[in-house]
């Protein structure tokens, strides 16, 4: 069977749990789809943050708030999708409204990791947070999102792909930007980086990834056995 792949978040949340645990977080996976996503914010992060194309960083005004959004509501599958992404949005408008944050567009390449897993633990664009260079990610999640350990693994991720490949960005500062509970209709922005962090090295994290995912073959394999004896009579009676 082919093995279903795990959301980038997912992953980083639970490769670096032990063993034990991690087999709970995976048996606790579900199939299908949400009744949400945060598609529509991500898919205006450059808005919010008014990524230029050019080289050269400097300050921009941000995209006014309305624009932003009816471009959600346009995204937006239902009313509470909306709602949902809205109050991200507008904690991330804040924030870059603050006259803290300004960027330019930068492509970096998903970092590959075997199982055709491609991870992308960070946005097309480098920001300038308080006049330090930072590369970003955005965590949205309220439940089930990076713990400090989750945040660990992703910084790493991001070390590796952004720092190591490439020694233009070296110095770059990695950033993780998660929110708080909603407040006044948004979420406020809560910032982490990965200064004082001890960075797992790349045949760590490698082990990692692959311990998880053949942990997770195992559990989809046991699904699928359970499936298979419920649709012929032959599984365990309830």
């Amino acid at each position: 069977m082919t093995t279903r792949l795990l959301p980038d978040i997912d992953l980083a949340r639970i490769a670096p749990q032990r063993d034990d645990m991690k087999r709970k977080s995976l048996e606790q996976m579900k199939g299908g789809f949400s009744t949400f996503s945060y598609k529509p914010v991500r898919g205006c992060f450059s808005d919010i943050f008014n990524i230029q194309p050019d080289l050269d960083l400097g300050p921009a005004e941000p995209t006014p708030w309305p624009v932003i959004e009816a471009e959600l509501r346009k995204r937006s599958r239902s009313d509470e999708e909306f709602t949902y992404n809205r109050r991200v949005a507008l904690g991330l408008h804040d924030f870059a409204a603050s006259g803290r944050v300004y960027g330019r567009k930068q492509e970096f390449f998903p970092l590959s990791m075997g199982m055709g897993q491609k991870i992308t633990l960070w946005l097309p664009m480098i920001l300038a947070i308080d006049e330090q260079a930072s590369a970003l990610f955005i965590e949205p999640r309220r439940t089930r999102g990076l713990t400090a350990e989750g945040r660990r693994f992703a910084f790493s991720m991001m070390h590796e792909r952004i720092r190591a490949a490439d020694e233009d960005f070296a110095d770059v500062r990695l950033t993780i930007v998660q929110f708080g509970d909603p407040s006044d209709d948004r979420r406020a922005v809560r910032l982490h980086t990965d200064e004082g962090v001890e960075l797992y090295s790349r045949e760590e994290l490698e082990q990692m990834v692959a311990s998880t995912y053949e942990m997770w073959r195992e559990v989809l394999e046991e699904r699928e056995r359970k499936a298979r004896g419920r649709a012929t009579g032959t599984g365990p009676l309830i």
